[in-house]
């Protein structure tokens, strides 16, 4: 099993899709910050990925869902997680003010990757990341950090469970 967290539009095939709105008939309704991944169970999945997700769950939850990740991956199962990395975007704030993102610029473009889109009320952002902070909370939980790189104000981690 494969599952595809806070999928958005992102729809991928073999994967099941999770997210809190269902936007297309392919996508499973779970509102994963109350329900966590409780309907799943332990060592059931060989892949997670959480692309332009985990910022979306409440820092309160965070620990909680990544701790179910773990339960629910088999060893050797691997975790995605994609998400805004906050040390790039201050880097950006502090040495461009002027930021561009898009058609966005200035505090507009700076708000929009530290808050979200904001566009319904699900998305916008309440947790933040950076890389040592990531590592070190997934190292705590029991991952291996395997990858942890930068893509554009991205930062993008693969973790194993061992």
């Amino acid at each position: 099993m494969r599952l595809n967290l806070g999928c958005g539009d992102d729809i991928k095939k073999g994967y099941i899709n999770i997210d809190v709105r269902r936007t297309k008939p392919e996508v499973l309704q779970i509102d994963l910050e109350k329900e966590l991944l409780r309907f799943f169970p332990d060592e059931s999945a060989d892949e997670i990925i959480a692309k332009d997700f985990i910022e979306h769950l409440s820092w309160r939850v965070v620990e909680d869902f990544l701790k179910d990740c773990f339960r629910v991956l088999k060893k050797g199962g691997r975790l995605f997680i994609q998400c805004p990395d906050l040390e790039v975007i201050a880097n950006q704030v502090i040495l461009n003010p002027d930021f561009k993102y898009g058609e966005l610029e200035g505090y507009k473009a700076i708000s929009f990757w530290i808050y979200g889109e904001q566009n319904y009320p699900e998305n916008t952002h309440k947790s933040g990341f950076t890389k040592p902070a990531i590592k070190k909370l997934l190292e705590q939980i029991g991952f291996t950090v395997i990858s942890l790189t930068n893509g554009g104000t991205n930062l993008l981690c693969e973790a194993v469970k061992p």
